[in-house]
């Protein structure tokens, strides 16, 4: 067994994105695994504090959006996220120790233990590049994608509040995302629902209920596409994709999501660096992705809804 000298509490850092938040969740897991008596806080944000609570490697979060009063009492800190205000109030809690990439200012500024890697320039997938930031523990090696499998995991921590139609396949379209990812167009993801049979699936659409208003204004619905945008907070959220059997998406926080969780999770991307599945893509042992090989600037993928089909019907073969 591979020893490394954890400390006895550590925080790790990731203050933005729910995907960006889910890739880096795996560290939690990957010290777990080789100390397990170190105790782990999480510093997210409001936005994130259901995926960090339903991750079952994690013992603390701390809710940055909600700092006050709060006393940090770890022995390190690692900066997965370089979030200048984050660094700033961890150097004021006296944390001792604390790690970030050493190609940002505020790195210099606030830690005190700079590594230097490339994440635009690298092969290596986004889960792999954070495992750069343990190496002042004696972590040298980056794990495989395989082994980084075994910490992608989310648990629901509410039941699932849609009641699904017996007897048939639940398949989520998550549309739209809020412009941090190159999407599908809503009239391929119309074609798609065209090519599923009432008889055998439902289709339900999540979202916000501002994305709600846009799907309304441009996508036609029938009786076997459920519209669920905006009833459902984001602990209900990871609780329904539980419980279907299909999400598809471009590289957006639900695709992680369902990733995470264990059903078919099929990831639309672009084949243009940074945003590539190389980087991106989802890392669960359902999940998938379909890729646009065209790398010109344009509004929206071009991936066939009949390819997204075999790769929803592929998961009974």
């Amino acid at each position: 067994m591979s020893t490394f000298a954890f400390p006895n509490s550590i925080a790790i850092s990731r203050t933005d994105s729910i995907g960006d938040v889910i890739v880096t969740l795996p560290l939690c897991g990957f010290i777990k695994k080789y100390s397990p008596n170190t105790r782990i806080t999480f510093i997210g944000r409001t936005y994130t504090q259901a995926i960090v609570e339903a991750c079952p490697f994690v013992d603390d979060f701390v809710n940055f959006d909600k700092r006050e009063n709060v006393e940090l009492k770890v022995d390190a800190c690692v900066f997965a996220f370089p979030d200048l205000e984050v660094m700033k109030w961890v150097k004021e809690q006296g944390v001792k120790k604390r790690i970030a990439t050493g190609s940002r200012i505020a790195s210099w500024k606030f830690a005190n233990d700079r590594i230097f890697f490339s994440r635009k320039n690298s092969d290596l997938h986004e889960s792999q590049l954070n495992f750069y930031l343990l190496y002042p523990f004696g972590v040298k090696e980056i794990p495989s994608l395989e082994e980084i499998r075994a910490w992608h995991v989310l648990k629901p921590q509410v039941e699932n509040p849609i009641q699904l139609k017996p007897n048939k396949r639940s398949v989520v379209f998550h549309m739209l995302s809020k412009g941090s990812a190159l999407n599908w167009s809503l009239e391929e993801y119309q074609k798609l629902a065209s090519l599923l049979p009432a008889s055998e699936f439902n289709i339900y659409i999540t979202g916000t209920e501002d994305e709600g208003v846009r799907i309304r204004d441009h996508f036609q619905f029938d009786e076997h596409i459920v519209d669920v945008c905006g009833k459902l907070s984001l602990p209900q959220l990871i609780a329904f994709i539980s419980s279907c059997d299909t999400l598809v998406a471009a590289s957006t926080g639900p695709l992680h999501i369902a990733s995470a969780l264990g059903i078919q999770a099929i990831g639309l991307y672009p084949s243009k660096r940074p945003m590539h599945p190389g980087r991106w893509m989802p890392l669960g042992r359902n999940a998938t992705y379909l890729e646009d090989g065209n790398t010109e600037q344009k509004e929206s993928l071009e991936i066939s809804p009949e390819a997204v089909l075999k790769k929803i019907l592929a998961i009974n073969s």
